[in-house]
């Protein structure tokens, strides 16, 4: 009997962590963090239902912190188990992590001062750099389409899933005694057909059990050259009114992919070019990682080269002074800065400065999940809470179709198809329940498989 346990991501988008227990051996499918809500912090130091020294193997999709964001606590608990991944994912996941255990040490020095003065009991941050070192020192890379043996009777294949660069579907191949072998899949999370720079997803040829994103699984969106006039027609007008733009976009994935069209508008005077400011240092280290796995690229990227996938006038905000002082100032551009939620980072000092202004427009270009401060501007909330402090909306808000890196309904079922089969399992998981609900519907119409819903603690066995 294999038994697949879910210590998140089910029910909800992020937190994403899949046990598979084989009677031989213990894999861990990802490790993410959860994100929004008053309870995010507390359910992030909580690694149930795993048990860190008792795993034999780690495969990481990609890297994402909703994926890989909590593999650092299982190395400080003891874990040694080796990490599987493409090389890009383990290289850009370095790099979120590292982010994560800054910032987590940074807040947590900060909270602990006002504790100290209180004479509270202090916090320790969630975990340190050298967890991280850890995890990176347990890397095996694994490119697309090779199979390894991963622990005792456990085989591993990874796809291509068009997410984000690295991105992968994992196929376990398990074996057994008295059967031939089980195969599990993974969809991980899944990119949109025709998306910038990277390759379509791939299915694997065949499954006894799909673990299926769902994040879009309640929306058809519009196809890419619709989203780029739509956000072409809104750029005019802000280019002609002179609004200082305001853009929460994700480091890794969200931003290369604006940068990218934002560069093919320009160049080909669909919109007049201005100054755009990325301010993130985390997002440029993630943009020289996509520069050095080419090979990964789609024919267009290749077609144009790395040179033509930025814009001319983009101009990288390195230090904390420099963002001050673009905040400081008024006049008129677009600022790109992280976290695409806008839970954190520097993004946060710019919504602080310019919500409150009406010659400003806030554009939102991905999924925001429940709790977070991106989901309640996105929900047209007229006063916010940012660093502690109540701060008006008067800028114009927009949510902006087209760059999201998750597939939507229909891509999600296209990739489902070649798995499809009257025996095939399905699991609908890194989704909100109104899109489970709506995903599981069309399966059943266009495949008629029923498909499973699981929640958090919950497993399910084969």
């Amino acid at each position: 009997m294999v038994t697949v346990r879910f210590a998140g991501a089910a029910g909800e988008v992020t937190g994403s962590g899949y046990l598979v227990e084989t009677g031989a051996a213990r894999v861990l499918v990802d490790f993410g963090l959860f994100q929004g809500g008053l309870d995010a912090e507390g359910r992030n130091r909580v690694i149930a239902p795993v048990e860190a020294r008792a795993l034999d193997a780690i495969v990481l999709t990609h890297a994402h912190v909703d994926h890989c964001g909590r593999l650092p606590l299982l190395m400080a608990q003891g874990c040694r188990a080796p990490v599987f991944a493409t090389p890009a994912t383990l290289e850009l996941a370095e790099m979120t992590m590292l982010d994560v255990a800054r910032i987590a040490e940074e807040d947590t020095a900060r909270a602990n001062r006002k504790l100290r003065r209180a004479g509270r009991r202090e916090r320790t941050p969630l975990y340190i750099a050298q967890d991280v070192a850890r995890v990176l020192h347990q890397g095996r890379e694994l490119d697309y389409g090779s199979w390894r043996e991963i622990a005792p009777g456990v085989m591993l294949r990874l796809f291509d899933a068009g997410h984000i660069l690295g991105s992968s579907s994992a196929e376990l191949r398990i074996a057994r005694a008295d059967a031939e072998p089980l195969t599990l899949v993974f969809s991980g999370d899944l990119g949109g057909r025709d998306q910038p720079i990277l390759q379509d997803a791939q299915t694997p040829p065949r499954a006894d059990m799909v673990f299926l994103e769902s994040t879009y699984g309640d929306r058809i969106r519009l196809p890419r050259a619709d989203a780029m006039a739509n956000l072409c027609r809104l750029l005019r007008r802000v280019v002609a009114e002179q609004k200082r733009i305001i853009v929460p976009a994700f480091a890794v994935g969200r931003t290369q992919a604006l940068l990218f069209e934002l560069a093919h508008v320009f160049r080909e005077g669909l919109v007049p070019e201005f100054d755009v400011y990325l301010d993130s240092p985390l997002a440029a280290r993630a943009s020289a990682i996509y520069a050095r796995h080419a090979e990964l690229y789609d024919a267009e990227a290749r077609r144009i080269g790395r040179a033509s996938q930025v814009p001319r006038s983009l101009h990288v905000v390195e230090s904390a002074e420099a963002s001050r002082r673009l905040n400081a100032g008024d006049e008129f551009c677009m600022i790109v800065a992280a976290s695409g939620m806008c839970e954190g980072g520097r993004i946060l000092h710019h919504l602080r400065h310019n919500l409150w202004r009406e010659n400003v427009m806030v554009l939102l270009p991905g999924y925001m999940a429940a709790g977070t401060l991106g989901r309640r501007l996105a929900e047209g909330a007229r006063e916010v809470e940012v660093f502690g402090e109540p701060v008006a909306v008067r800028a114009e808000v927009h949510r902006v179709e087209g760059f999201s890196a998750h597939a939507d309904q229909e891509g999600l079922l296209d990739w489902l198809a070649p798995l499809a089969n009257p025996s095939l399992r399905v699991v609908l998981t890194h989704g909100e329940e109104p899109a489970r609900e709506a995903l599981a519907a069309r399966i059943v119409e266009r495949h008629g498989l029923l498909a499973e819903r699981p929640r958090p603690g919950e497993f399910v066995t084969i």
